[in-house]
């Protein structure tokens, strides 16, 4: 299981920032691939990462700096659904803290929805539960990681070849700009 390469805060920012470039790319939220809410609940913001094709990835950041990431590749042999007796693999939500597993219990979470799930408390390192996966299972973990913890360079990669000919909406310098300067909220 994979694990973000950058620090809880430096998620969040990369995480606001995709955001405010998806929504100045796209003006149908429904249609929007990341989101993000900083006053989702009472000292926590709420980041979603969603492709439409059955994969996403849920972060929740408390202000007193711990953070719950809760992942699902709809394709992964570690979902709920390619198990003969549905239910979240053992051990992925084993040792999460009970304030952040309290947060995937929102519906907004879909907590049975799940095939990697990673934390932190101190903001710096990340944590994860006791689950067993196989080698040669792929939880996807380390595609979706990838997804939510890029910079304006690999966003600009990703969203031109996503967003085709609606990338211009914001070109290059647009994004260049959000990454650097941010945005209310990044």
């Amino acid at each position: 299981m994979s694990v973000p390469q950058i620090s809880s805060d430096q998620l969040q920012r990369a995480w606001q920032c995709a955001a405010i470039c998806d929504a100045l790319i796209i003006s149908e939220d429904w249609l929007r691939t990341f989101c993000y809410m900083p006053n989702w609940v009472d000292g926590i913001a709420m980041a979603k990462y969603d492709n439409g094709a059955g994969d996403n990835v849920v972060a929740f950041f408390s202000f007193d700096g711990k953070t719950v990431i809760k992942g699902f590749d709809h394709e992964s042999k570690v979902s709920p659904h390619a198990r003969e007796e549905y239910g979240v693999w053992p051990g992925l939500y084993d040792g999460l803290p009970s304030d952040l597993l309290g947060l995937l219990s929102d519906e907004a979470a879909e907590y049975q929805d799940v095939t990697f799930c990673c934390w932190s408390v101190d903001g710096k390192s990340w944590k994860t539960g006791s689950a067993v996966i196989p080698d040669d299972i792929d939880d996807g973990s380390a595609w979706l990681l990838r997804m939510i913890q890029m910079n304006a360079e690999q966003f600009i990669k990703w969203a031109k070849s996503y967003y085709e000919k609606d990338f211009d909406r914001i070109g290059e310098s647009g994004i260049l700009s959000v990454f650097k300067n941010g945005a209310p909220n990044c």
